[in-house]
């Protein structure tokens, strides 16, 4: 894709809210946290991803899951679980987030 391909895309007020979104802080990390262990527990990803704080965490959580890179599910217990786990949309981000990171560090 050319500068200017890329650069008609972004243009767009839809894709540079999405770009805003996804591209936060923490997504990586939480996504990280997720994949390590398959699926997690809101308390387990907290733990995981260090400096976090709850509302941060759920804001991010609540958009992966918009977006739908992110997939919750309620296990019905007492107390009710809650267990996130990537879609296939979201590990194919991490991915190239993995890469991305990588290419960063050799420079």
């Amino acid at each position: 894709m050319t500068y200017l391909e890329l650069k008609e895309i972004g243009s767009g007020k839809e894709f540079l809210d999405k770009y805003s979104d996804i591209m936060r802080m923490w997504t990586v990390p939480i996504m990280l946290a997720i994949e390590r262990h398959g699926e997690a527990g809101f308390n387990q990803i907290k733990k995981d991803v260090r400096g976090i704080n709850s509302t941060t965490l759920s804001t991010t959580l609540g958009m992966l899951e918009k977006y739908g890179l992110l997939e919750r599910v309620i296990i019905p217990a007492k107390p009710v679980r809650v267990k996130y786990s990537l879609t296939d949309k979201g590990k194919e981000l991490y991915k190239i987030s993995l890469n991305l990171a990588t290419l960063i560090d050799d420079l």
